[in-house]
C-alpha cells in the first residue's frame, strides 16, 4: 500500500511539473527589442524572451543587438531554481579564473517572467516635472524597462561572433550596453539611432 502511495505521489508531482513547464513554454518567444520599444509606461506583460544576460556589481541586465543602447533591468523572483547554478557559474567564469570580482561574462539566455514598461513618475510631483522626468528601473537610471524573472529556460555561451560578445582585449566590456540610457528618440528613428561607437562600448562601472 505504501509503495502504491509513493508511486501515486511521484506521478502527481511529475504531472504538476509537466503542466507548469507546458504553461511556461506555451508563451510565445517575444523579441526583446519589441518589448523595450512597445511596452507602454505603466504596462506589464507575462513574457518569454531571449536576450544577452549581463551581470555586474551594480546590477543585472538583459540586452540585444537589435536595440543597441537600450537595457532591461533584471530582478529574480524565481519559482524554479532550474539552471540558476549554471547561469551563475557561466557569468562568473572569467572573474573566477582571475580570482577577481566585477563585470561578468555575457550569456545568451531565455527567461520567463513579468516585463514592465517605463515606470510612472510619482503622482505627487508637479505636472511640469512629471512630463519631463523619466525614472529608470535601476539606480543608474540606465534601464527604462524591467524584467522580473520567474523561470530560467535556457542558458548558453554567447557565440564569439555575436554582436554583443566582448572583445578578447576586454572580456568584461559590454558592447551592447550603454550607460546612462539614451535620450528618447524622435519618431522614425531606428532602435540604434544616436548611439555612438564609444557609448556602445561603455563599461558598466
Amino acid at each position: 500500500m505504501r509503495y502504491r502511495l509513493q508511486i501515486f505521489g511521484l506521478l502527481t508531482v511529475a504531472l504538476f511539473t509537466g503542466r507548469l513547464a507546458a504553461q511556461s513554454y506555451g508563451l510565445q518567444l517575444v523579441p526583446l527589442c519589441e518589448l523595450q520599444t512597445k511596452v507602454a509606461q505603466g504596462e506589464h506583460r507575462s513574457v518569454r524572451v531571449e536576450g544577452v544576460y549581463l551581470s555586474g556589481l551594480e546590477g543585472q541586465y538583459l540586452v540585444t543587438a537589435d536595440c543597441l543602447g537600450r537595457s532591461t533591468s533584471i530582478e529574480f523572483a524565481l519559482k524554479s531554481h532550474r539552471l540558476w547554478g549554471r547561469l551563475v557559474r557561466m557569468s562568473n567564469g572569467t572573474s573566477t579564473k582571475k580570482h577577481a570580482s566585477g563585470s561578468g561574462d555575457a550569456i545568451l539566455v531565455i527567461l520567463e517572467g513579468e516585463f514592465y514598461g517605463p515606470s510612472v513618475p510619482d503622482p505627487r510631483l508637479p505636472e511640469a516635472i512629471r512630463k519631463n522626468y523619466h525614472p529608470g528601473w535601476d539606480h543608474n537610471n540606465a534601464s527604462m524597462t524591467k524584467l522580473v524573472v520567474h523561470a530560467i529556460q535556457s542558458v548558453e555561451p554567447l557565440p564569439a561572433d555575436h554582436p554583443c560578445a566582448a572583445p578578447k582585449s576586454g572580456p568584461n566590456q559590454w558592447p551592447c550596453f550603454q550607460n546612462p540610457a539614451p535620450a528618447p528618440q524622435s519618431e522614425g528613428a531606428g532602435p540604434g539611432a544616436g548611439v555612438s561607437h564609444e557609448a556602445g562600448h561603455a563599461r558598466a562601472e
